[in-house]
């Protein structure tokens, strides 16, 4: 517990390196960034609660738990993950995002600075297919925390269930959302909230919007609306305090778009 709240002071400490590499590495907006930070600061001190209440006669420890964390949250559910996993008394193995291999070592840094010894908390950043697929089959990983594609989560989920026993898997995976709107509901908030929603972040996140229905009644007026703000938005690259959206994580990205 004491660590964790030294690394939620450190994190603060190092505000400025990490938002810097949210932008640069992430293409994440100044706001997404900050946002991101708070909520790593958050996940550090909510588990560091957490463990104080654990008994390890019925919190008993698992062993090596393997951590995979997606792009789109690549300070904050990486470090979610992690400080879950040290919390309930587990060595750790972070692999982090291929994208976002930066920030998850400047946040182990910042751990290891805490008191999290190194052979605890251990970095292995590189490609899910190589990477990550040797460790999920490795019969010492007692656990598993995903977060990313649903395909991806089948797979670890395969290959578990082919090493039998029983390893446990926490997997949060990606979904499709949508909204619906009445014609008791204000536009102004409706424009805010579907802007909010799908194109923070780019859209990139599993919580984004992607289908909008309107009443018919009040669709023409809320759609004028909803145009107006779009072209308020500004795209480009969100060093610039005054960008709005800035780039898909990468090429394959932008390829799936487009296509």
């Amino acid at each position: 517990a004491a660590c964790l709240e030294r690394a939620a002071e450190l994190f603060e400490g190092e505000a400025d390196t990490l938002l810097a590499l949210a932008v640069r590495e992430a293409g994440k907006s100044w706001a997404n960034a900050v946002a991101e930070l708070r909520e790593a600061v958050d996940f550090l001190r909510y588990y560091a609660e957490q463990v104080r209440d654990f008994d390890p006669a019925t919190h008993p420890a698992l062993g090596p738990v393997l951590c995979i964390s997606p792009w789109n949250f690549p300070l904050a559910i990486f470090t979610g993950q992690v400080a879950a996993a040290l919390a309930a008394g587990n060595p750790v193995l972070a692999k982090p995002a291929e994208q976002t291999p930066l920030i998850a070592a400047r946040a182990v840094a910042l751990l290891h600075e805490a008191g999290i010894p190194a052979d605890v908390l251990q970095l292995l950043p590189g490609r899910g297919e190589t990477v990550g697929a040797a460790l999920v089959a490795d019969p010492r990983v007692r656990g598993v925390m995903f977060t990313g594609s649903t395909e991806v989560a089948g797979l670890i989920n395969r290959t578990l269930a082919q090493r039998g026993g029983n390893i446990p898997l926490i997997a949060e995976t990606g979904g499709q959302n949508a909204m619906i709107v009445d014609s008791t509901a204000l536009p102004e908030q409706v424009v805010a909230d579907v802007l909010a929603s799908a194109f923070d972040s780019a859209g990139q996140r599993c919580s984004a919007l992607r289908v909008l229905c309107l009443q018919q009644d009040v669709a023409d007026h809320t759609l004028t609306m909803l145009r107006g703000a779009l072209d308020e938005l500004r795209v480009g690259d969100p060093a610039d305090v005054r960008i709005d959206i800035g780039p898909v994580i990468d090429a394959d990205a932008r390829a799936g778009l487009e296509a």
